[in-house]
């Protein structure tokens, strides 16, 4: 933690060298341990390598990673198979050790929107993740500043094989207590645990913060948390506004996944989230996989983990759509500014005649709604299905209308929506997070 505490006050200078360092480190390794980069980066010399030279590789997917697992990863004790059987024996009760060969913590995607992906984390690629996850906590608000009971409360996946409830279970507060409560546990049931506890601090996915702020303005949520921060979902401005209501606070957001760890972090100036450029590569790509820095342009990111070695992603896929900061922090970092994340550009709707109706068409109805406390989006062959949980009488009739009139203007004439109110919402069983919009799929 000293040595990512000093990088906060590195120059741009600085980060670019090292970047280049690691990555020159990080091909070597891949071509010299893993059978299947050694054909992919055959071509290239490592030693000599730089970043401008990312774009003559070819793009790496999940798909790829699950078809060619045993072939990536640079442990060769490592199969697929055995990975599984692990993951598959801590959810069925028989195996409680988080370790795999005492050395590993093998993780799996829910693939909720797509491909299920394992990924194995290997104690000193933890160490980065949480290092780059919990750096700018740890300058802004220092452990020595702090006084008073301390409980942080962590509100993440409901199973052992996701990383969330470990990964944010660590503290940088020495003198802070923690406490995990799965994400899919009953709203009632999570609010009376949480005002039984009376956590200082919250860390939660981003869906389920919509849903406690919700409670909190309506007067069930009786506790009053001195930091909050999301992650893993797309936090929505409504979230944000409602956070300043019940608890006065700003949150802080992270980006990032299981893959490649946290991309972006924001600080206590909440100007943007600092992308971790000494860690991760990000390039910004349109359709075609060309490079864009224009916003409307960008329809998916490739990251090359700097540090990743056990199962090494290079140049590899994330549809995540992010905003690129045009400024620096006033925080004073030199790492990159994300303005927000925009949601995945497979959550994008496309309809008959090629049209394409992005997510932020229905979250403007929807969001600025203050009888929904939470909703969900299916995509029907002409319209959608809208499951929402309101807080109080809503009128249906006028928030179809809304919807159509929002989807007309974005070229879906006509549109065909259903809007059922339900007690809750399904999280996904291991992950617990909330995929809130599903498109149809593809033929």
């Amino acid at each position: 933690m000293p040595a990512h505490l000093e990088r906060l006050s590195w120059t741009a200078e600085q980060i670019a060298a090292e970047r280049q360092r690691a990555l020159r480190e990080t091909l070597a390794f891949a071509k010299a341990n893993s059978p299947w980069h050694m054909n992919r980066l055959s071509g290239i010399g490592p030693d000599s390598f730089t970043e401008a030279g990312l774009q003559t590789l070819p793009v790496m997917t999940k798909t790829d990673v699950m078809a060619n697992w045993d072939a990536i990863v640079t442990d060769r004790r490592l199969t697929l198979a055995d990975c599984n059987a692990n993951i598959a024996a801590k959810l069925n009760g028989t195996c409680e050790d988080y370790y795999y060969l005492d050395e590993y913590l093998v993780i799996a995607t829910g693939g909720s929107s797509g491909v299920r992906g394992v990924f194995p984390w290997g104690w000193n690629e933890f160490i980065e993740i949480a290092c780059a996850t919990f750096r700018y906590q740890l300058r802004d608000e220092p452990p020595a500043t702090l006084t008073g009971r301390r409980l942080l409360a962590v509100i993440e996946a409901g199973e052992i094989v996701h990383g969330s409830p470990f990964l944010f279970s660590i503290t940088v507060d020495p003198g802070a207590e923690v406490k995990w409560f799965p994400a899919p546990t009953p709203m009632p049931e999570l609010v009376a645990q949480l005002n039984a506890a009376q956590p200082t601090q919250i860390n939660a996915y981003a869906s389920l913060l919509q849903e406690l702020t919700a409670e909190a303005l309506a007067g069930h949520l009786k506790i009053r948390p001195r930091r909050v921060t999301a992650n893993s979902e797309p936090l929505m401005p409504e979230t944000r506004d409602a956070a300043r209501q019940a608890w006065g606070v700003e949150i802080n957001n992270m980006w990032g996944c299981v893959e490649v760890g946290h991309i972006g972090i924001e600080c206590d100036a909440h100007e943007g989230l600092h992308r971790s450029d000494d860690l991760v590569i990000t390039e910004y790509v349109d359709r075609d996989d060309k490079p864009t820095s224009d916003p409307r342009a960008i329809d998916r990111i490739l990251v090359t983990s700097l540090f990743g070695r056990t199962l090494p992603l290079i140049r590899y896929e994330l549809t995540d759509v992010p905003v690129p900061g045009d400024r620096r922090c006033s925080c004073g970092a030199a790492f990159p500014l994300v303005t927000s994340v925009q949601g995945r550009s497979d959550d994008i709707f496309i309809y008959s005649g090629g049209i394409h109706v992005h997510p932020l068409v229905f979250r403007t109805p929807l969001g600025q709604n203050g009888q929904i406390e939470e909703y969900q989006v299916r995509q029907t062959p002409k319209g959608a299905w809208i499951g929402v949980v309101a807080t109080g009488p809503l009128d249906v009739d006028a928030l179809k209308q809304a919807l159509v009139e929002a989807l007309a203007k974005a070229g879906l004439a006509n549109a065909e929506i259903n809007i059922d109110l339900v007690p809750t919402l399904e999280r996904h069983k291991e992950t617990g997070k909330l995929r809130r919009f599903i498109p149809l799929p593809k033929s």
